[in-house]
Order: structure tokens, then C-alpha cells, then sequence
């Protein structure tokens, strides 16, 4: 399509590099992604026919998710109705090309996207609201307009879980606990997942887009078990051996399952899958050296990036291949943890130590090329890439404070999706499922 042609070009236009600079920004928190420095895109946004809190609240959602990125500038107007389509070229002004148009009927909503200077309809859609809250319409219609507009996929429909510290009363004294919260993929709408009584922490969103699950590991009197919860908040222990048990990581075809066990004395990797003979599930140890096996990601079905210091003493990034066993490891020295594997992207971020703090990396498993993308104060750990690949959410420490941060891969723009009074570690990017139930219709 041509307009999608001329955007990428005018999105794309050399300028320099540039290091965020938002108020809402640490100031020594600096970005060095190889980017450019892209001019914002005006779009126009008509509301048509008559309008109720419902549609403000909807077209004021839709806005914020397309202006998330810094990329384009959104102009909105309401029209009571529109007589002929070449009202658009006297509309807005000469910077403006492309024009959504949004009109409401009943629970249906419907989306048009114009080219103004010739006046002709470039396409359009329909998306019934049913029982989905107004802003997930929004997220729905923002996820169909992105690739018309920048010819690549989005993902405002996932959401992020993470881990929030709190202060509690226990036998008279305050004593520190973790509960998981589920967000919106820029923040907003947080709800309390998990408020158990004890340290709930790593949480890990499954493969399978039909059935949504969280998985995450909860500190016992004996033990870190891994705990298995649906998007009800109804709860599953599935594995209970003595000392971890954390960490799952799911294949593509979600038929594979890799976790950590440190039931032997030092943390292993494990496989779990369904026996083809006797259809039955079967675990099988992957790791067996004797340091400490952790944070295990697919890359593919057959192949898994994971963290070990069984070599060099300190911890390096490791790819294990599950059809013969086969070990190789992709980090030379310093300091390497939390992979993270973007089926979009072919690349893995993880954290390596720099300095005083840790600093997150990309890997290009076909090129094999490593290439660091943050520096400046704080420690960034648990790196997450969003579904789209777009993103990259990760933990950022600095002293006693943590907050949950979300790097831009294409305009290097970093926002914070927690506030800066609350102590927040541990995201985890969801897929978009095709299922809204529960917290995800929240």
C-alpha cells in the first residue's frame, strides 16, 4: 500500500541520535538504541454521529494508545455527519494525510481509515463491544490500526504482570511481602492478582493463547513452590519439591515446559512434556553439572537459552538443545542473566553487569551479535519483550527503589508503568489471547 510506504519513509528520515530527555525520566537513566530520531505523524481521529460517555471514553483511549509511542500526533473533531467524502480535504491541515473516523451504534463500533488527499476509504472494520470494558474496545481497534498505519503488529490488548512489595503486621512487626499485580501494557488499569500471605514472585504468562494461565512461585515454610493460577484467581499448586521450584518457560506449540529444581542440592533444568506412548506427563533433567541452572527461555521448540555458572563461576548465557543435548554458550566473562526470547524480533535481551550496575543487552541468534542498549544509573533485570517485539519492559533498581520501566525498540522512548512510591520487580510481557476472561476483561 502506498501510504503505508510513505510513512515508513517519512518515520524513518535520518536525523541523530538522541537520548530521552521526558520529565517523567530519571535523569541518568540514557538509552543508546541505534535509532532515529523520527518526526511525529499527524493523524486525524473524527468521531461521526452522536457521542456518549461510553464513545469519549473509547475515542480518549484509542488516542493515548496511538500516541503511546511518541510516533504520531493525534487531531481529533466531531461531526454530527458527513455529507461527502471529499469533506476531508478541507478537514485538517496540509500535514495531515490519513483520518480515522469512529462511529458508534448500539455495542458496535466502527473504524475507517481515509486517505484525505484523495478522499478514498482505505479500510474499515467493525468490532462489537459485548461484555468487554470500553478500553479493551480501545485496545482491540488500536491492534487493528497499527499495521494500516505503520506496517507492523502491536500488542495493546497484552498485558504485563508484575511484583509489588508491601509492608505488613506480623506478630507485631512489619515484615515485607510480594503480591502480583496484572496491568495494561503501558501501566494503567493495575489490579491486585495474587494477595497471598507470603512472597509471590517471578510471574510467567503461558504460550497458549486459547487458555490463558499466570504461573508463579510462592514462598512456603519448606519450600519455593510453583503455583499455577487462571485468569479467575483460582489456584493450582504443581510443583512442591524441596527448595525451588520457579521459573517455567513455554515452547512455541506449548507442548514443552521447561522450570528450575533445586531438589538435588544446586537448581537444574527440567523438561516436562506428554509422553507419546502413554500419554502421560513425564519430567526429564536437562542440566547435570554441578553449578546453579536458572532463568530458562525457548527460543524455538527444540532449542533453550538459559543461565548457568557452572563453568566460569559466574553466570553465563547457555543455548541447550533439546534433540541431542548439545550445549553452547553465547556470553564470553563479566556478569549475564534474565534471558529473554522475542519470536519477532530473533533476538534475546538479558542483563549484564557493567560497571556498578546491570545493563541490558540484545543477542541476535542469527547473527550472533550482541549489542548493549541502556547504560546510565540503575540496575536493569528481568527484561521482558512485549508480543509485538516493539517493547521491552524490565525492572530498574536503583538503591532502595524499583520500578517497572518499558523501552521502545524503535523511537528509544522510555516510560515507567509504576510509580515511583511503590518497590516493583519482576515483569512479564502476556501474550494477546484470544480469550478476554477474568482479569484480561478487566
Amino acid at each position: 500500500m502506498f501510504f503505508k510506504k510513505l510513512l515508513t519513509c517519512f518515520l524513518c528520515m535520518p536525523s541523530f541520535f538522541f537520548h530521552c530527555s521526558e520529565q517523567h525520566l530519571s535523569t541518568d537513566l540514557q538509552i543508546v538504541v541505534q535509532a532515529q530520531k523520527t518526526k511525529k505523524v499527524s493523524i486525524g481521529l473524527v468521531v461521526v454521529g452522536k457521542h456518549d460517555a461510553s464513545l469519549d471514553g473509547f475515542i480518549e483511549r484509542l488516542k493515548t494508545d496511538l500516541e503511546w509511542s511518541g510516533q504520531c500526533n493525534i487531531i481529533t473533531q466531531k461531526k454530527d455527519k458527513l455529507q461527502h467524502a471529499s469533506e476531508l480535504k478541507t478537514m485538517f491541515s496540509g500535514d495531515v494525510t490519513l483520518a480515522i473516523f469512529i462511529s458508534k451504534s448500539g455495542l458496535q463500533y466502527t473504524w475507517r481509515l481515509y486517505d484525505v488527499m484523495s478522499a478514498e476509504m482505505i479500510v474499515g472494520k467493525k468490532v462489537m463491544q459485548e461484555d468487554k470494558p470500553t478500553a479493551l474496545v480501545a485496545h482491540t481497534v488500536a491492534d487493528e490500526l497499527w499495521p494500516e498505519l505503520f506496517g507492523h503488529a502491536s500488542s495493546f490488548r497484552s498485558k504485563v504482570a508484575f511484583c509489588k512489595q508491601i509492608w505488613r503486621k506480623k506478630y507485631g512487626r512489619e515484615k515485607p511481602y510480594k503480591q502480583i499485580w496484572i496491568a495494561d501494557f503501558d501501566g494503567s488499569n493495575a489490579t491486585l492478582f495474587v494477595d497471598a500471605p507470603t512472597v509471590s514472585f517471578a510471574p510467567r504468562w503461558n504460550n497458549d493463547v486459547d487458555s490463558p494461565l499466570l504461573f508463579y512461585s510462592e514462598n512456603t515454610m519448606s519450600n519455593v513452590q510453583l503455583v499455577m493460577s487462571n485468569m479467575f484467581s483460582k489456584r493450582k499448586v504443581i510443583c512442591c519439591f524441596d527448595g525451588l521450584n520457579m521459573q517455567p518457560s513455554f515452547s512455541c506449540d506449548g507442548k514443552r515446559v521447561v522450570f528450575c529444581l533445586s531438589k538435588d542440592g544446586t537448581s537444574q533444568l527440567y523438561l516436562s512434556q506428554i509422553d507419546g506412548i502413554t500419554q502421560k506427563r513425564k519430567f526429564d533433567r536437562l542440566t547435570f553439572n554441578d553449578g546453579n541452572n536458572i532463568a530458562p527461555c525457548f527460543i524455538d521448540n527444540t532449542h533453550v537459552a538459559f543461565v548457568s555458572d557452572f563453568e566460569t563461576h559466574k553466570p553465563q548465557l547457555y543455548v541447550l538443545s533439546l534433540s541431542d543435548g548439545s550445549l553452547k554458550r553465547i556470553t564470553d566473562g563479566g556478569y549475564c542473566a534474565c534471558p529473554n526470547y522475542s519470536q519477532v524480533k530473533k533476538q534475546l535481551v538479558y542483563s549484564k553487569m557493567m560497571g556498578g550496575g546491570m545493563q541490558l543487552f540484545t543477542y541476535d541468534v542469527k547473527t550472533q551479535e550482541h549489542k548493549q542498549i541502556t547504560q546510565g544509573g540503575g540496575s536493569k533485570e528481568e527484561a521482558s519483550w512485549s508480543a509485538c517485539g516493539n517493547y521491552i519492559v524490565f525492572g530498574l533498581n536503583q538503591g532502595l527503589k524499583s520500578r517497572i520501566a518499558q523501552l521502545n525498540m524503535i523511537t528509544s522512548k522510555v516510560n515507567y508503568l509504576t510509580s515511583q512510591h511503590d518497590h516493583c520487580t519482576y515483569p512479564d510481557c502476556s501474550p494477546i489471547y484470544s480469550k478476554n476472561l477474568g482479569i484480561l476483561n478487566a
